[in-house]
């Protein structure tokens, strides 16, 4: 394999506007996968030489019509490719942001931490700068991203050879091609106000299809033409699976020297990477009956949750999850002296990254599977760091929120352990009900606001 120690990474920054950290959907914009197909494809394939390294803009329009080939869709209008520094990509990234939401970022910034440690989807170092910490990343590892505003991708400076720009390309022009057909900024607009999970379930079919896209791409360069399905599938699968651990050895490995790597957290690292893997596992299994079930996803029935793209079978069913309400937070007296920081749905795929986050991998897929719904609210108290945990839980059969209950109680002995946080976890049937933090006695008031939130039939 040769050394990819200066390789540009990929970068998918579609204008996704955050709203709270259950929607930091910068973050779902990272690509990085690209080059772990690529690191594969080295072992099978002699790397070109600097000799036989073409132009980037004439490898672009190469790639663009063999992309053209693998899909059979025509590009509706031509797509302009465009360099750009290193330098004009953070002005880019800087706009987005100033554009974004400020007030989001800023509080992004200054809560950020306490509230992916009171979720216990992180147990790191302090974060103490949540938008200078992805900045970083994005700029030291971006190679190439697709603008839906201007219609144009730009290629960024690098020293990838061939096969792996070939599928930066192949990545990034797809999303022009996907922007013709199906609109991607309206896909994800906040005006559908889609909670977290269907936020991150949408973002899986986006990336998820241009990574199997530039993972057929890449395969046809080897074998000389498009694979057989049973040929793909053990690699879908497999790569579908991986765990935050494997995935940051994964990236850490196609990106030996370059900065930003270790900054990212594992369960972020799952959302960016993973979320494009398991994506394009789903859609693979849907393509099975033709492209035209891929584009359902987009003009029929979009993905409710990221339980769907989980299990395929319960988008097929149309298996909807439950939605839960919280009652009027301002006035309940038990949260007077507390200030709501976030709150938002976790979903089945943000459930296993807590459980693998605790330390609890062997639990991870279980505890989250036959997830039904959930909905927390994170709080601070007035004048002080202190936070607090509000959630509720819904479940498709009694057995299974037992299941979920008894793993979670495990976990809480390993997120608390040698804290006194107040904490308590209730069931009732299907659904399990969940205060971490406050006082001990104010737990009975705090869990009388969760059992109150309303669930509405899936």
């Amino acid at each position: 394999m040769p050394d990819n120690k200066n390789a540009p990474r990929c970068a998918s920054t579609m204008k996704h506007k955050p709203r709270h950290v259950g929607h930091i959907r910068p973050l779902r914009s990272f690509c990085v996968v690209a080059l772990f197909a690529a690191q594969s494809l080295h072992a099978q394939t002699a790397a070109p030489t600097a000799g036989q390294q073409s132009d980037p803009l004439v490898l672009a329009a190469r790639v663009q019509q063999e992309v053209v080939d693998i899909r059979s869709l025509p590009f509706k209008r031509a797509v302009s490719i465009e360099k750009q520094s290193t330098e004009g990509f953070g002005r880019y990234l800087d706009s987005e942001m100033a554009e974004s939401a400020p007030g989001v970022l800023a509080m992004m910034d200054q809560h950020f931490d306490k509230i992916v440690r009171r979720l216990g989807l992180y147990r790191g170092p302090v974060i103490n700068d949540f938008r200078s910490m992805m900045r970083t990343v994005m700029t030291s590892q971006v190679a190439a991203y697709y603008d839906p505003k201007t219609k144009r991708v730009y290629i960024l400076a690098g020293e990838a050879d061939e096969l792996e720009r070939g599928l930066i390309y192949a990545h990034e022009l797809y999303h022009a091609l996907q922007d013709q057909y199906f609109d991607l900024s309206g896909y994800t607009d906040d005006k559908l106000k889609l909670n977290g999970d269907q936020s991150l379930a949408r973002v899986a079919v986006i990336e998820g299809e241009a990574t199997y896209i530039h993972t057929l791409w890449a395969m046809r360069q080897v074998l000389g033409g498009t694979p057989p399905r049973a040929l793909i599938a053990p690699a879908i699968s497999m790569q579908a699976g991986l765990a935050a651990s494997a995935l940051k050895e994964m990236v850490g490995e196609s990106a030996k020297g370059a900065a930003g790597i270790d900054e990212i957290p594992p369960f972020l690292l799952e959302l960016m990477v993973g979320n494009y893997l398991k994506g394009a596992a789903f859609v693979f299994a849907l393509q099975e009956q033709g492209w035209p079930a891929v584009e359902k996803l987009y003009k029929e029935y979009p993905p409710q949750s990221t339980e769907q793209i989980l299990h395929p079978e319960k988008w097929v069913a149309r298996e909807n999850p439950s939605a839960i309400t919280w009652p009027a937070f301002d006035k309940e007296k038990a949260l007077k002296d507390w200030e709501l920081i976030d709150e938002d749905v976790l979903g089945e795929i943000q459930w296993r990254s807590i459980f693998n986050a605790q330390g609890l991998q062997a639990d991870a897929e279980a505890a989250a599977a036959g997830w039904d719904g959930d909905r927390y609210a994170v709080f601070k108290r007035r004048g002080a760091d202190e936070t607090l945990l509000l959630l509720r839980t819904s479940w498709d059969s009694e057995a299974e929120a037992t299941q979920f209950a008894e793993a979670y109680r495990r976990l809480l002995t390993l997120k608390y352990k040698g804290a006194t946080d107040a904490v308590v976890v209730e069931q009732h049937g299907v659904d399990v009900f969940i205060v971490e933090g406050g006082q001990k006695a104010n737990l009975d008031a705090l869990i009388k606001i969760v059992r109150q939130a309303r669930k509405t039939g899936a």
